[in-house]
């Protein structure tokens, strides 16, 4: 895998940062402004200034996310894409860009990531690629999806007789990824642009990260105790 590799080329499959990000980021400001002006007139104007900084300082994240979001549209930076010499990932995660070759894909990937922040949680579609491997390694600068599992959890899943689900249990672990964020690729598209210049990769769909046990799952792991 290689840091700061060749920009995609004419012939790639690419996809470039378009007017989706930016147009999110506009409703999330409107709607954060709305709920604000609302909220302050209701409740906010009795708690002081402390949640009058805390309210400016948000408003302030979601006009720097609209900033940011413009600057890529209009500079139409390639985010993504499949060349000859792999999959190329834009500068969007904490990893920077990199391209990773063909010969260390053994499947390209489509996937939610579920991620929680206190009692709130958000979901993702994601792209990524997997390598073969047995045990999931800590990727430097990589999202939570492409790192090994808490040892918790692993517990978790053994105990409920799913090590299928454990990262590796398959032969292949995570080497890249990114989350789609006001973007997207069409399947489509990138099952051809794979199989042109990797006629032997497959486009998969892979389970959500982090992985999550069923009902039935959880009832025969932990069963309820009869009083």
């Amino acid at each position: 895998m290689s840091v700061d590799g060749p920009a995609p080329g004419a012939g790639d499959y690419v996809v470039r940062h378009g007017w989706r990000g930016f147009l999110g980021s506009v409703l999330g400001l409107l709607a954060w402004t709305g709920i604000g002006v609302l909220g302050w007139k209701a409740h906010l104007a009795h708690l002081g200034t402390r949640a009058l900084l805390v309210a400016v300082a948000v408003e302030a994240a979601f006009l720097l996310a609209c900033g940011t979001k413009l600057g890529q549209a209009l500079q139409r930076q390639a985010v993504f894409a499949v060349g000859p010499d792999g999959i190329f990932f834009g500068a969007e995660g904490p990893q920077g860009q990199v391209t990773v070759p063909w010969g260390q894909i053994c499947a390209v990937e489509l996937f939610r990531e579920h991620a929680r922040a206190g009692r709130s949680g958000s979901s993702y579609r994601c792209v990524g690629v997997r390598t073969p491997g047995s045990h999931q390694v800590p990727r430097a600068g990589s999202g939570a999806a492409a790192q090994p599992l808490a040892e918790r959890s692993v517990a978790h899943l053994l105990g409920a007789g799913r090590p299928d689900l454990i990262p590796g249990a398959d032969g292949t672990i995570r080497l890249a990824y990114r989350r789609m964020s006001g973007w997207r690729v069409r399947r489509a598209g990138l099952t051809e642009a794979v199989h042109r210049y990797a006629p032997g990769v497959p486009v998969v769909d892979s389970p959500g990260w982090p992985p999550a046990l069923s009902w039935a799952d959880a009832h025969r792991a932990y069963p309820r105790r009869e009083a």
